[in-house]
């Protein structure tokens, strides 16, 4: 089809206001927007001034960044309209605030005119935004779908509690998984105005999805709880494989880069343990001092990257937990490039929190996981990573976030020099040619976007796989 005849898709993406939300996003936006098909796409992402600031390096003529301005709350001014560096009593603030900002998010679709809109679980309430005025919404949801299943589960059964039908994502069963979800289940608190209760966010995003809920995953580790999932929604799960980014680094954060890639080049093959928590956790100071023993414990060489809120009081202590460098280890305060210390020869294991991001990145690399789930979804990503094979061991914990600096020890020696790990790194191997597969596959992408056509009438324009 020549380029004037090429029909256009609008297609308007509002991801959660994170970063480990962000990036998936934009990642399925590039991809939509280079696969070959007969319309031209171009995607409107939208994010708060504090998200866009750092993502201007993405903008295309097809990748366009919209600002969405946030009422200012008492003690959530601009710079904290992202989860980036946000203490953590401020969450709900932040959520609340992005409610708020529902009918500015409506302004938007009125100027930007999209044919169909992205959303994710979070705003809920950006499905009936764009219902009000013609335009289809889908869901896509950066979890896993086993995590999605199973708190989606907990949420129905919430009155009598229901043994999730695959024991090996379960807590210790229907009672210790009905207090995992406990706390997502509580009532609105007075003086709460949030617009959407906690516990609805989720249903009531799946609900509002047009037709079908697409998934960052990959069908051939998670087909089961893919199929639990529709079964629990109605509606069809569409995989967008995993969704791996590059992760390039800002000018700012290229020296940094740098130096940690040069200290790795000095390490032996399969030696080290990364050690890090993501971009949303901050660890206290009773947990970075745990960790910081427990790595000088386990004699391993080791690259800990942490992270602090701002404007904690906590900070100062928690920063004197810190181990120093030293020739066995490096200790990296804000990012590192993850995909790249995975993928280096040096790297033998990946102590994680295992948020979704980090678990495919771990099994693209091929990099066995020691895994010290905290909270959210965290601890059936560590169950699913277990039962695949791609954990070498994992962190005990009297409670989640509780843990001993000797347990940390005995998982990194086990993961990195013990018969655990050789195991793992076999079948992490393997699945890191299952990951490869999957995102190098452009028909997963295709697929959706036919899928995304139909529901906004451009159909005839997207060739069939």
């Amino acid at each position: 089809m020549a380029q004037a005849e090429r029909e256009r898709m609008r297609v308007v993406m509002f991801p959660w206001l994170a970063h480990g939300h962000i990036n998936p996003f934009l990642e399925l936006a590039r991809r939509l927007t280079a696969v070959a098909s007969g319309v031209d796409v171009v995607v409107h992402l939208v994010s708060t001034p504090a998200n866009l600031a750092s993502l201007a390096r993405h903008k295309t003529d097809k990748i366009k960044l919209v600002e969405l301005h946030l009422p200012t709350l008492p003690d959530l001014p601009p710079a904290l309209h992202t989860t980036k560096r946000l203490p953590a009593h401020l969450m709900p603030v932040l959520k609340r605030a992005c409610d708020f900002a529902a009918p500015r998010f409506g302004a938007l679709l009125d100027e930007l005119r999209p044919d169909i809109l992205v959303y994710d679980f979070i705003q809920p309430w950006a499905a009936l935004e764009a219902a009000a005025r013609g335009v289809p919404a889908v869901h896509l949801t950066t979890c896993s779908a086993a995590a999605t299943a199973f708190i989606l589960h907990g949420l129905k059964n919430d009155r009598d509690p229901v043994a999730f039908p695959f024991e090996a994502i379960s807590l210790g069963g229907p009672d210790e998984d009905a207090k995992y979800i406990a706390p997502m289940l509580a009532v609105r608190e007075d003086g709460d105005t949030s617009q959407v209760p906690e516990r609805d966010r989720l249903p009531l995003t799946m609900a509002r999805s047009s037709g079908f809920v697409a998934v960052k995953t990959c069908a051939d580790i998670e087909q089961k709880y893919m199929d639990y999932l529709s079964q629990l929604v109605g509606k069809e799960i569409v995989p967008t494989g995993p969704l791996l980014t590059d992760g390039g680094a800002s000018a700012d954060e290229h020296g940094g880069s740098e130096r940690v890639m040069r200290w790795l080049d000095g390490e032996q093959p399969g030696s080290v343990v990364l050690v890090s928590f993501g971009t949303e956790y901050f660890m206290s100071e009773r947990q970075m001092a745990q960790m910081a023993r427990g790595l000088e414990l386990s004699g391993v060489p080791f690259l800990l990257v942490v992270r602090f809120p701002e404007a904690e009081d906590n900070v100062s202590g928690a920063a004197r937990s810190m181990p120093p460098s030293t020739a066995r280890g490096m200790v990296v305060e804000g990012w590192v490039p993850q995909r790249r210390v995975l993928s280096h020869p040096s790297c033998g294991a990946f102590l994680t929190h295992c948020g979704w991001s980090s678990v495919l990145e771990s099994m693209a690399a091929g990099v066995p996981m020691v895994a010290l789930p905290l909270h959210l979804d965290q601890p059936m990503n560590a169950n699913l990573a277990v039962e695949v094979g791609a954990a070498a061991a994992r962190v005990k914990q009297e409670r989640f976030g509780e843990f001993t600096a000797e347990e940390v020890a005995r998982a990194v020696r086990a993961a990195v020099n013990g018969k655990e790990g050789e195991a793992a790194r076999r079948r992490a191997r393997e699945l890191r040619e299952v990951v490869a597969r999957n995102n190098s596959d452009d028909g997963q992408v295709a697929a959706l976007l036919q899928r995304m056509a139909r529901l906004c009438g451009k159909a005839q324009t997207v060739p069939n796989n």
